[in-house]
């Protein structure tokens, strides 16, 4: 990791990254097809989808608020302005990388870069910045799922969703209640022997930290919520701008499989897959029918929620072209 990050910030690995992030941005650019979309004028109202585009767009500075009181609780004390950077680039490299993960590696880079002497402790708020998102949208997931009972009981698929969203919210509670409540030194010793002492005493080290600033931990919670249903709420408008009058609960159900399902690494950034999860649901639940004009408002509402996506994650490319970090202080000891 050390020589990759010395060769990408030599003259040589600069040009690559500006050059590579460059072509991607003006590829996606020259790849819509934008006279194809000036035909979808009357299609749909432009007062709701305005505003959609507007909310889902609010959620990355929310992402950076929530990661930055990840990057406090461990001792990382980096510029809210960088960390808002960052989460903007992360948005972009999360729609031109494999499973959607790509926006976790950026940050991974920008962490080790900028905060060296710590890079364990940064990688770790990374890591339960991805598991409380993941975690907030499946319990939301369940509850909507409990609320639709009914319907869960007649649909096979909703059914798996269900009972997978279950054993990973408990598989994850479990597994965090053991790291946090149970010493490293008590640890299995083939687990302790692996790991050596200086990764126990790092691990230890952020066990600690973790464990000190509950208060952190409960406001990146409340912080997730409110991200989650912003994008729901987002879906939700740009269907009634369609004119798709969809239940709340269901596309509460309907965005949280889809986004479940972009973590899979099948398709770059989660595109296609990401749009086929959410009719797929919708259709489970009879919203969206296989033929008729109700089919294609359901795809345009999918081309909308990929536009919405895109058009977040170019604003995150020409972040990064643009972006010139000032001196960041030295981390806390």
């Amino acid at each position: 990791m050390g020589s990759l990050l010395q060769f990408f910030e030599t003259k040589l690995g600069r040009i690559l990254r500006y050059t590579v992030s460059t072509a991607i941005v003006v590829a996606f650019v020259l790849l819509v097809d934008w006279r194809e979309l000036t035909r979808l004028e009357g299609r749909f109202a432009w007062g709701p989808v305005l505003w959609a585009t507007a909310i889902a767009g609010i959620t990355t500075p929310l992402h950076a608020i929530r990661w930055r009181l990840l990057l406090v609780a461990q001792g990382i004390t980096l510029p809210f302005a960088w960390t808002h950077a960052v989460t903007w680039i992360g948005t972009f490299y999360n729609s031109v990388l494999l499973g959607g993960l790509g926006g976790d590696a950026a940050r991974v880079f920008y962490v080790c870069r900028d905060a060296p002497q710590q890079r364990t402790a940064g990688v770790a708020s990374i890591g339960l910045d991805r598991l409380i998102g993941l975690a907030v949208l499946l319990a939301i997931s369940l509850a909507a799922l409990v609320g639709k009972l009914g319907a869960v009981v007649h649909e096979p698929e909703l059914q798996v969703f269900a009972l997978i969203s279950l054993g990973v919210l408990l598989a994850g509670a479990g597994a965090g209640a053991l790291v946090l409540y149970l010493p490293v030194a008590r640890w299995p010793w083939w687990l302790r022997s692996r790991l050596g002492e200086k990764r126990i005493i790092l691990l230890e080290d952020m066990r600690e930290r973790t464990r000190s600033s509950p208060r952190a931990h409960v406001s990146a919670l409340v912080v997730c919520l409110i991200i989650w249903l912003l994008d729901f709420y987002s879906v939700w408008l740009l269907a009634s701008g369609l004119g798709l009058r969809l239940p709340f609960l269901e596309t509460c159900i309907a965005v949280s499989v889809a986004y479940a399902a972009t973590a899979l690494p099948v398709s770059v950034g989660g595109h296609g897959v990401r749009e086929g999860a959410l009719l797929f649901t919708l259709g489970v639940f009879g919203l969206i029918s296989a033929e008729g004009p109700e089919r294609d408002a359901a795809l345009l509402l999918a081309l909308l929620v990929w536009a919405v996506t895109m058009i977040w994650s170019l604003v995150g490319g020409l972040v990064l072209l643009a972006w010139r970090p000032a001196s960041v202080p030295a981390p806390l000891p």
